[in-house]
């Protein structure tokens, strides 16, 4: 049951100040994927390479979500929040003067370290704050800081390196970084915690074949996302042969058919969540495969990519619903939903730079088809099981 904080401060701004900390947070997780030509030419690396910027802050992010919330216990979330948010600021500082890829590298993991914790608690944390009858609208709230941070965050990156430099995206994020730290200061008050999460909790999710199928589904569409997407700017630029200009325009459509799909996903839930699932996976592999087949043909590749932006706009929102109306403890559920998500995000963009380098960047959509393919067939045996025991 939730409880609210008592507070004299508007509990509305401060659910605000922590969804502005997490879309703070996740523009700069996804920064580098509109600028890695640009970190791959000015570090002398191959782009497969620079996309390990996604891979180690998403890694980090991985472990850092469900260990957070086991170590931070009972203590006040408006400290672990603060602390977070500093980690952002530290990490975006350290980005743009970094001399070399490594240096670059080390500010990633401590984004990631930032990225896994906040996640993990950010809903449950604006929840503490308001009555129980607005949870839900504080939660979206929350929810919709992320997703804007994944429409701003790609299209803002590439934007600002068109016009200054790679660098210069990252010295925008840690003054809008600073900017969140100071909001979150005046704006947040002190969140106690009765209970936190155990190991038990998340042992008891793992028990669960329902669970673990679930989880599984989320691992591959994920995993099929950021071993494509990650490598988006390079082919659509050395394939498709999109300018600068042009790009930033089509991500930022990407951005907000995104948004578009999210709310489209909510009627689409009505059909059922392994249904809604199933028809993302459908449309990511369609997608994945016309791009690969078809992307040098500007028109035709720019009507699909919008195709797949409604997709991705549908698959965190359909997996997040399944998982959570598949369990008991939402609190583990959150954690050990970013901690899949987030890892799924590191596999996939190591493993999409791997065939990137070894291959071509082509690769990187055949590869997101065979993954996203793997998760419609955990769809369908979610589906006969259901059937079956119907």
């Amino acid at each position: 049951m939730t409880t609210t904080t008592q507070t004299k401060r508007n509990p509305w701004l401060s659910v605000i100040a922590i969804a502005i900390g997490a879309l703070a947070l996740v523009i700069t997780e996804f920064l580098p994927v509109g600028i890695l030509p640009d970190i791959a030419r000015d570090f002398g690396i191959l782009e497969g390479t620079a996309g390990l910027a996604i891979t180690f802050t998403a890694l980090l992010g991985a472990f850092a979500a469900p260990f957070t919330t086991i170590v931070i216990k009972q203590l006040d979330r408006r400290i672990v929040l603060l602390s977070l948010t500093l980690m952002l600021i530290i990490s975006s500082i350290l980005s743009f003067l970094s001399p070399n890829f490594i240096v670059f590298i080390i500010a990633r993991i401590i984004l990631g370290l930032g990225v896994g914790g906040f996640w993990a608690i950010a809903v449950a944390t604006a929840a503490k704050l308001v009555p129980s009858d607005k949870v839900a609208r504080a939660s979206s709230i929350v929810l919709g800081g992320i997703s804007l941070g994944t429409v701003i965050s790609v299209p803002a990156g590439s934007f600002i390196a068109a016009h200054l430099n790679w660098e210069a995206s990252f010295v925008a994020a840690s003054v809008f970084a600073i900017i969140v730290f100071i909001l979150q200061l005046f704006l947040l008050p002190r969140i106690p915690m009765e209970l936190g999460v155990k190991v038990k909790d998340y042992l008891e999710l793992f028990r669960s074949k329902k669970i673990r199928l679930i989880l599984s589904v989320v691992i591959f569409i994920v995993a099929a996302q950021y071993s494509a997407f990650t490598y988006i700017t390079p082919f659509l630029q050395q394939v498709t042969g999109i300018g600068p200009n042009l790009l930033s325009t089509l991500l930022l459509v990407y951005g907000i058919v995104v948004i578009f799909g999210n709310f489209i996903g909510e009627y689409i839930a009505k059909l059922g969540l392994p249904q809604m699932n199933g028809i993302t996976a459908t449309i990511y592999f369609v997608s994945f495969v016309v791009i690969a087949v078809i992307g040098e043909n500007l028109t035709a590749t720019t009507i699909v990519f919008i195709l797949w932006a409604l997709a991705w706009g549908m698959a965190p929102l359909g997996s997040q619903l399944w998982i959570f109306s598949s369990a008991k403890n939402a609190e583990a559920a959150q954690a050990i939903f970013t901690g899949i998500f987030q890892l799924s995000i590191s596999a996939g963009s190591l493993v999409g730079g791997i065939a990137v380098n070894a291959i071509n960047l082509t690769s990187s959509m055949w590869l997101g088809a065979i993954l996203v393919a793997l998760a419609l067939i955990m769809v369908i045996v979610s589906m006969n099981k259901k059937q079956n025991t119907a």
